[in-house]
């Protein structure tokens, strides 16, 4: 991630493969395994595939969340017996976290996320620790200029 001194920090598609990789070692160094991967909308679709083909996970379904609310009713369907793996770009104030690990506190679910502000738990796996307070701005929320 470059420009350390603004208030915004691009974020390139090299930095988020580079996130993937360390990300998906850390999760196959736990020996953990999953059957599906859940990816938080919208900034958690483009690193769910992309974890997802990292770790040869070929189950891949969405959480329907926008404008920081859960929309329950759009959820697919879940499993007590299956293994989850829920995927965010960002652990920033930890309300979505919250509100994803609350509603899915009786299903098998390990969450990671492709950066963090925290150093928090060691049951989420995290690529990157961020070490500023900056907008981050992934490569799949910019609008190409034509």
């Amino acid at each position: 991630m470059n420009d350390y001194y603004s208030s915004k920090v691009l974020c390139s598609w090299l930095d988020v493969e580079d996130m993937v990789k360390v990300l998906a070692a850390k999760i196959q160094k736990s020996n953990k395994s999953y059957d599906i991967v859940l990816g938080i909308t919208n900034g958690g679709i483009v690193p769910a595939a992309l974890i997802a083909r990292e770790l040869g996970i070929n189950h891949l379904q969405f959480i329907p969340i926008r404008n920081k609310i859960l929309h329950k009713y759009e959820m697919p369907r879940l499993y007590k017996e299956k293994k989850y793996l829920v995927i965010d770009e960002i652990y920033d104030t930890g309300n979505t976290f919250s509100k994803v690990s609350h509603a899915f506190k009786m299903l098998d679910c390990d969450f990671a996320f492709l950066v963090s502000r925290y150093s928090k738990s060691t049951s989420i796996f995290v690529g990157k620790i961020l070490n500023h307070r900056k907008y981050v701005i992934f490569p799949w929320e910019r609008k190409k200029s034509l």
